[in-house]
């Protein structure tokens, strides 16, 4: 059975030297520029205002049936339910709800990759406004989940029970906490220094880890997805070992998807103080872009009864 444990340990640092080396081998190309292609894709040249009113604040946020973490967010002055969601690229909104809330079209599509490797054409929207705390943009792009993907009905209820997704476009621009004590999203005013970076910022979370004997590993993060996953090339990488193969039902902006897996029987990651030991975790698709693989990347399990802290502005990724 899959299990994720996470333990604090003495802090594993990434040398300098060694965060140079890996921002010149992966990040360029794609990893530097979808983001921004992806929101040219969706909105064209509209611009898009930001203000923030409150340097820190803090919003409630919840577990949802499948271990999935939301907050209120407010789309045109009514109040939503999103997914926190790191590893969606752009922010998008269910079918149902753009037509609620009379969404505009943008007239584009954005072409984009599921769980399973499948391309899919997304409809561009536009929302007038898009808040969350003391954060609002105004003229805001989105992209259209279809319905019949983020929906699982038991009688006449949803039991995925969100409206949208809060992705890395929103995300990547501000320094956040996700407590899963205090069951609170926290956005933050760093007043840290740290010398020792963990992250390369770009289009996705990508955490620098350590393994136990020492060798280092480059993982994404996505906190759309309750479970891990690791690159089966990363099996040869780190020597792990093979307990079963077999299928799973995978999760992302193209709904549910049967896939082929080998399943794992350990492997330990070390980010910064956090001792992460993934238990039978199976392998899954980590080429997010044409120029690298992944060998891994860790779903929202690894911080569950923890605190996660992303500062982006200091390429820092924490686990308390």
């Amino acid at each position: 059975m899959h299990k994720c444990v996470t333990t604090t340990k003495e802090e594993v640092i990434i040398e300098k030297t060694e965060r140079d080396r890996i921002i010149e081998k992966y990040a360029h190309g794609s990893f530097l520029t979808a983001l921004q292609q992806a929101r040219e894709s969706v909105n064209g040249s509209h611009e898009v205002e930001m203000n923030q009113y409150q340097d820190e604040f803090t919003l409630p946020m919840k577990r949802n049936v499948f271990g999935l973490l939301t907050i209120p967010v407010y789309i045109n002055h009514v109040r939503c339910t999103f997914i926190i969601d790191t590893g969606a690229q752009i922010s998008g909104m269910k079918e149902s709800k753009i037509k609620e809330l009379q969404l505009k079209e943008t007239g584009r599509t954005l072409s984009v990759g599921s769980v399973g490797g499948k391309e899919k054409a997304m409809k561009g929207m536009r929302a007038d406004t898009l808040q969350f705390g003391a954060i609002e943009y105004h003229n805001f792009p989105m992209i259209a989940l279809k319905e019949q993907d983020f929906s699982l009905k038991f009688g006449n209820i949803d039991l995925f029970m969100f409206d949208g997704i809060l992705g890395w476009d929103i995300l990547s621009t501000i320094d956040f906490e996700l407590d899963d004590i205090a069951k609170q999203m926290k956005v933050l005013k760093n007043r840290f220094r740290f010398d020792h970076p963990n992250m390369v910022m770009g289009s996705f979370p990508f955490f620098i880890v350590k393994t136990p004997d020492k060798k280092t590993g480059i993982f994404g993060f996505d906190s759309g997805s309750k479970i891990s996953w690791i690159g089966e090339h990363a099996i040869d990488k780190f020597q792990y070992q093979i307990a079963d193969e077999g299928k799973t039902l995978g999760f992302g902006v193209h709904g549910l998807e049967e896939l082929d897996v080998k399943v794992l029987s350990s492997v330990e990651l070390y980010l910064y103080k956090a001792h992460i030991h993934l238990k039978h975790v199976g392998t899954g698709r980590v080429q997010l872009f044409p120029e690298f693989c992944f060998d891994g990347v860790l779903g929202n399990e690894i911080f569950k009864g923890r605190r996660i802290r992303f500062v982006n502005s200091k390429a820092m990724v924490l686990i308390a």
